[in-house]
C-alpha cells in the first residue's frame, strides 16, 4: 500500500481542536511545527500581524494511505473550512541506505 505524507497548515488558534480530531480518530503519531504564513497586510487582521508581515501557523505532518488522507481532509475540511487550514499530500518514499 502507497504511502502518503499529508500536510496540514492551519492558523495557531486551532492547534488544540485540531489534536483532538487527529487522537479521536486513532492518529498518535504525527508531527508538528510552528511555521509563519507571510502575506499582504491587507490579509493581515491584527496590528502584530500587520507589522510582522506574517500569521502565526501551524504544521502536522502525517504518514498515512490515500484513503486514511481523504477521509481526515474531509473531516478538517467540513470542521474549519478552506480560510484558516489548508492541505497538502505528497507520495512518501522511505530512505533506505
Amino acid at each position: 500500500m502507497e504511502e502518503l505524507i499529508l500536510e496540514i497548515y492551519f492558523k495557531h488558534n486551532l492547534k488544540d481542536s485540531l489534536v483532538d480530531m487527529l487522537l479521536e480518530d486513532g492518529f498518535d503519531d504525527f508531527f508538528y511545527h510552528k511555521c509563519s504564513k507571510y502575506a499582504s497586510s491587507s490579509l493581515l487582521t491584527s496590528p502584530k500581524e500587520q507589522v510582522s508581515g506574517r500569521q502565526e501557523y501551524g504544521l502536522f505532518r502525517i504518514c498515512l494511505n490515500d484513503e486514511r488522507a481523504k477521509f481526515l481532509a474531509n473531516k478538517f475540511l467540513q470542521a474549519f473550512g478552506t480560510e484558516d487550514i489548508k492541505l497538502f499530500k505528497a507520495r512518501l518514499e522511505r530512505f533506505e541506505l
